[in-house]
């Protein structure tokens, strides 16, 4: 996507690979922690922690895909100059209303996956 649409788009290529770039890292974080406490590392009930980064990941993830970012859809802004300079303000309410649904969407499916796959993990590992 090439510009701001409501609910659907409000990053640039430059917020998109560091969407992506923070869900990498999230995600090799959650397998260190899995490998972790498979090789007896780090003790069993703290496992459970490894919700937060796979969380992250996803909803990073889906934030990088779908080019749509949480925080800023939350601000009334989108960002589609790179790293320099502000974003720009969302002025329409009923854009502000569809950013906002589209952020719950995203956040929520972020949980929703963390939550399953931490719970196949506790079963596998």
């Amino acid at each position: 996507m090439s510009g701001y649409q409501p609910g659907a788009c409000n990053i640039g290529p430059v917020q998109r690979r560091r969407r992506a770039t923070i869900a990498a890292i999230a995600f090799a974080l959650a397998l260190g922690w899995t490998v972790g406490t498979a090789v007896g590392l780090l003790p069993e009930p703290v496992f459970v922690g490894v919700f937060v980064p796979l969380s992250i990941g996803f909803e990073w993830g889906l934030q990088a895909y779908t080019a749509f970012c949480v925080r800023l859809a939350l601000l009334d802004r989108y960002d589609f100059r790179g790293t320099g300079g502000e974003a720009k303000p969302v002025t329409e309410w009923t854009d502000r209303r569809a950013d906002d649904l589209q952020a719950a969407k995203l956040a929520a499916a972020g949980v929703a996956c963390g939550a399953a796959s931490t719970a196949l993990l506790v079963v596998l590992v």
